[in-house]
């Protein structure tokens, strides 16, 4: 087999140009006509990693398309860079950094428990039992987590999927933006003398999160005094900053330079989350994404799920198309996990070069949307059935529900993910719509076309264990993607322009000048019109 070298392009190994004249012949055959050839399809395409179990059989594949994807992957050296990745070499060539976030959840990540992991769970436990004390003396009741992006998307949606193990004394609340409005929301009906604010920022210089750790400070000692040292923690890469903003070092917790902030749920800034479900359930977290790191790194390309995920992906953005991919979680805790994936995937797969520079052979990565199960199908699930555009789609469920009120619910729920599936793949043809009475001037809007993909994802309960296989599913199912592509999924250049400009803004704002000519003066002026108006 040809082995391309890492600085050609993807284009010109010799499974993509059979890939894309395959491609052409796809729509030949549909989804139903495959199910119908192959009665075995769904446990042929499908395979369990960890607990967790995932069929891919309704996307529009056989066994030839599957066979080049893997050679694929050969051909541009996709295993090696995921084991270059596990073994935290320098792979992050932009910035020139090893990536670090699998190392965190590792079984010897801290033996001995004197590391940073073994510091917060000893915070934490202090915290659950009562024993940690504030300035006054009241045990500390309530942690609010002050974070933005990678610091606040993944700990948020975990601390919302596993809310059923939350401490029942203890509130934890997260705020991120810089609209006031959210932290005045997240300090609601606290008590500064008995709440603990965790400022979580990698270079602890990042203005949103600085803004909100100032005016939380300022609340803190409206309540406690001058003296707030034992109401604010940082998890951080700079501890130096934290220090010099007068942050106990004792509450410091680092951050690895090497982890990026949409893969560092395993890292300090999990602080709040397990303070919320205990270190016994965040160690199980840990444990679930280091099985998938294992099988990510142990097993062939064409029995390894992530791979197979990551080349479905590859399949459907590079050569048929697909421009966005939806996913929808069938699960109440998980509604969040949607606007966690976002920023993993697309802040990863969002380049126009490759990590040498020079521009990539294609389109890369999809804009990723989504939302929970049911309340989706009332909203963009229109257009996934019969709009003009084909929206690859992962429908995510749970086995066994966190609560079921009177066994009503959950199957119901279910039944409607697997209706789901079976919709977006087979349709409704005319025939149909028009032998249930459908009159003949409507046939057409009833019309479904099918031939839609999807993934199904099947949990068998929403555990700490479970809820970290899925986020590291899509970690390296993302990187993946990436190592097909060439682009480097672990830098986020694209996030810094609009930063140095609302800076730039910021102080036009606070000052007097009109702007000058610039394009934006005349928003400038309407902004401070709107804003001084009695």
């Amino acid at each position: 087999m040809a082995v391309v070298t890492s600085g050609s392009t993807p284009n010109s190994a010799p499974a993509w140009v059979a890939l894309a004249d395959l491609a052409g012949r796809v729509a030949d055959v549909s989804l139903r006509d495959r199910f119908a050839l192959d009665p075995s399809r769904s446990e042929r395409f499908a395979g369990s990693v960890g607990d967790l179990w995932v069929d891919w059989s309704r996307h529009p594949i056989d066994d030839e398309v599957l066979g080049l994807l893997c050679e694929l992957a050969d051909q541009r050296d996709v295993p090696e860079f995921c084991s270059r990745m596990l073994a935290h070499d320098p792979v992050n060539v932009t910035e020139g950094r090893p990536v670090g976030h699998t190392a965190l959840r590792a079984p010897d990540a801290d033996t001995g428990g004197t590391g940073t992991l073994g510091r917060m769970a000893d915070l934490a436990d202090r915290i659950r039992g009562g024993s940690l004390t504030g300035a006054t003396g009241k045990p500390i009741r309530a942690v609010v987590s002050l974070g933005i992006g990678g610091s606040h998307l993944g700990p948020a949606m975990a601390h919302e999927a596993l809310a059923h193990l939350a401490h029942p004394e203890v509130a934890v609340r997260f705020s991120s933006s810089l609209d006031g409005t959210d932290l005045t929301a997240a300090l609601a009906g606290l008590e500064p003398t008995t709440t603990l604010v965790v400022v979580c920022s990698k270079s602890f210089t990042t203005s949103e999160i600085m803004v909100a750790a100032d005016s939380a400070t300022a609340w803190l000692r409206e309540g406690v005094g001058d003296d707030v040292s034992r109401h604010i923690a940082a998890a951080t890469a700079a501890p130096q900053r934290a220090s010099a903003r007068g942050i106990n070092p004792d509450l410091v917790f680092a951050i690895p330079e090497s982890v990026g902030g949409r893969f560092s749920l395993p890292s300090a800034v999990g602080l709040a989350l397990m303070v919320a479900i205990g270190p016994e359930a965040f160690h199980q977290l840990l444990a679930g994404m280091h099985a998938v790191d294992q099988h990510l790194g142990e097993e062939p390309i064409d029995g390894n799920v992530p791979m197979l995920l990551g080349l479905l992906d590859v399949w459907q953005r590079s050569f048929l198309g697909a421009t966005s991919l939806a996913v929808v979680p069938y699960s109440h805790g998980l509604r969040r996990l949607p606007n966690h994936l976002q920023q993993l995937m697309m802040e990863s797969l969002g380049k126009r070069v490759t990590a040498d520079g020079s521009p990539t052979a294609g389109p890369t990565g999809p804009v990723v949307f989504g939302a929970g199960g049911t309340d989706s199908q009332h909203s963009f699930f229109q257009l996934l059935h019969q709009g003009t555009d084909v929206v690859p789609v992962d429908l995510i469920g749970v086995a066994r529900p966190v609560a079921d009120p009177r066994g009503a619910h959950h199957d119901g729920l279910m039944a409607n993910l697997l209706a789901q599936a079976e919709a977006l793949a087979f349709g409704r043809t005319d025939t149909e719509a028009a032998a249930l009475g459908v009159e003949p001037d409507l046939v057409a809007h009833q019309e479904f076309p099918g031939n839609r993909p999807s993934t199904v994802i099947l949990l068998p309960e929403l555990s700490a264990s479970t809820l970290g296989q899925l986020v590291a599913l899509y970690e390296h199912r993302t990187v993946v993607q990436a190592a097909v592509w060439g682009i480097n999924p672990f830098d986020q250049f694209g996030v810094e322009l609009g930063k140095q400009l609302a800076t730039r803004f910021g102080d036009l704002l606070a000052g007097g000048g009109a702007g000058g000519d610039e394009p934006s003066s005349e928003l400038v002026r309407r902004y401070r019109e709107l804003r001084d108006r009695d």
